[in-house]
């Protein structure tokens, strides 16, 4: 029975988030556009009677419910199904500061990677530090790839 709810939860938390991206990243241009629709609609069709004795409003919001929630839920979960990561990749490639960091940080435990990672990693880096004109955070030391086993009997 746990498992059966934890797994429940899982739905529903994912759902919920399909719904929040879906309706907020997508959607909400939508809801401005009707909205603009409902005042013209308000404010111009309803003026006449035959237009706007057609429908009414509390059929019109049901209709809406009905279709709003299930239709921003699919795009929700497209969205994070094909878009996070795409989104995130162009994220850190434009960010110098995590650039910088994460070169920092490699820097600082270079003796638990392998040469070749850490020579992939700091390319790779040091490409973002150049790309965003930021040379001047490039590691400066004569080897930046390796460790100097020297400082490390000092330390």
């Amino acid at each position: 029975m746990s498992k059966y709810l934890r797994i429940n939860q899982r739905f529903i938390r994912r759902r919920w988030l399909d719904f929040r991206n879906g309706h907020s990243i997508y959607l909400i241009f939508v809801l401005t556009f009707t909205n603009f629709i409902l005042i013209t609609y308000n404010f111009a069709i309803k003026q006449i009677p035959i237009l706007g004795d057609a429908i009414s409003l509390p059929v019109f919001i049901v209709l809406f419910a009905l279709v709003y929630i299930p239709v921003s839920m699919l795009i929700g979960y497209w969205h994070r199904k094909h878009q996070y990561s795409v989104e995130n990749e162009a994220l850190i490639n434009q960010n110098w500061v995590w650039a910088w960091i994460m070169q920092y940080q490699i820097r600082l435990i270079k003796g638990k990677t392998t040469k070749k990672e850490d020579e992939f990693v700091i390319t790779y880096l040091n490409d973002i530090l150049k790309r965003t004109n930021k040379t001047e955070l490039m590691a400066k030391d004569e080897d930046s790839t390796t460790s100097n086993s020297n400082e490390e009997k000092k330390g």
